[in-house]
């Protein structure tokens, strides 16, 4: 019962996050209420399953000590320190919530409640978009002027790597939706004009094509790979047929078409701007999140790599990737292990998600967004419950 009670505030807690208060309006200390009741009601499951510790990993312990590392050196360094102490306190929270996702699939022996629940999010808000979208600027189509065009493609991007967790050629009917959910989510990204999302998307389908379909359709039986054809064949020309008229003609094309042929001058200049920062004070950077406070352009840096590297030097951007490392350690372990052929396919598309996070840590920063925690909290559930799994 309580695990089931804390999976509840999870769900209200990412729906109010990313869609509710986008849509309607916000409620006062919301969010630290849904997330302090689901670390409730799982405080309460650990005390009589006593596996607390279970889901305190390694990569969690690496971010905690980053987070207390750039506090403390911040004070010393940062010019802002209330953009310091609200945004280690915003990490901190992220990290909680990590740590929820963790140990609920640790309980379940599997992470499906998440993903799950990610393509209902991102499916309510691919829905509210097409139905409901608000002009953002530059021909750009988001759910409300609160939401950033690029966050929403990312969320969509993300939905897409759900998706084909979940996804199978056993029945037809399912993979005809399954695909027909990623059209939308296609869709929605054109409307966003984000061209980061649409670049993870092409990433993680053409890597699922190439790692996944074409090398275990070969094994499948007669009709489950007539079906598997099928309806791929059939969602490539749907898609073709529904997508391209649009995609010609969109923001997103004109805008990968200035990127490819000219950079983008003011990503170039956040860039240089970070070196430059980060060889003023190597050590231990400028101060968590006050890239914004010193730097020309008023705003944080669009990239995970510059951002660590500008705001906690050389010792925190070491803590915080090292996590990185240890995520691709064991994924490594585990595809190299005794899975079965289901759980294989859902490693690798585990695998897909952490380059697609890994692609997109050069427009967008990973520890300011809930999002991006929640992808990870999930890539780390994973393999955390397929290793122990494996050792049992």
């Amino acid at each position: 019962m309580f695990l089931n009670l804390s999976k509840l505030f999870y769900a209200l807690l990412i729906l109010y996050y990313g869609w509710f208060q986008i849509i309607f309006f916000s409620i006062p200390n919301l969010l630290l209420i849904l997330g302090a009741g689901m670390m409730f009601f799982i405080f309460l499951n650990a005390l009589q399953t006593r596996n607390l510790r279970n889901a305190f990993t390694m990569e969690l312990k690496m971010w905690i000590l980053f987070a207390v590392t750039s506090f403390v050196y911040g004070l010393f360094v940062a010019v802002n320190h209330g953009n310091l102490i609200s945004s280690i306190f915003t990490f901190s929270q992220f990290l909680v919530l990590m740590y929820g996702i963790i140990y609920i699939s640790d309980q379940d022996r599997t992470i499906d409640f998440f993903i799950i629940m990610f393509i209902v999010y991102a499916m309510f808000c691919a829905i509210t978009t097409v139905f409901w979208g608000v002009e953002y600027g530059q021909g750009r189509i988001s759910m409300g002027l609160a939401n950033n065009p690029n966050t929403l493609g990312m969320t969509m991007a993300i939905g897409v790597c759900c998706v084909l967790f979940k996804h199978s050629f056993e029945k037809l009917i399912i993979s005809v939706f399954a695909f027909s959910s990623i059209i939308l989510m296609i869709y929605v990204i054109l409307l966003t004009g984000s061209r980061k999302a649409f670049l993870s998307i092409a990433l993680i389908i053409i890597y699922w094509l190439i790692f996944i379909v074409f090398k275990d359709i070969k094994a499948f039986k007669f009709t489950t790979k007539l079906k598997g054809i099928l309806s791929v064949v059939l969602v490539i020309g749907t898609g073709y047929y529904m997508l391209y008229p649009f995609f010609k003609d969109s923001v997103l094309l004109q805008r990968l078409l200035i990127l490819f042929e000219s950079g983008n001058a003011t990503r170039e200049g956040m860039y240089s701007v970070a070196v430059d920062l980060f060889i003023q004070n190597p050590l231990v950077g400028i101060g968590f999140n006050n890239y914004r406070v010193v730097s020309m352009y008023e705003t944080y840096s669009h990239s995970t790599y510059a951002e660590a590297l500008a705001c906690t030097g050389i010792i925190g951007s070491i803590l915080y990737f090292s996590s990185y490392i240890l995520i691709l350690v064991h994924f490594w372990k585990l595809l190299k292990s005794n899975l079965d052929a289901l759980f294989l396919r859902q490693a690798k598309v585990m695998l897909g998600l952490f380059s697609v996070l890994l692609f997109a840590g050069i427009g967008v920063i990973h520890f300011y967004t809930m999002t991006s925690s929640i992808a990870f909290g999930m890539l780390i559930a994973f393999y955390n419950v397929n290793l122990r799994s494996l050792k049992n």
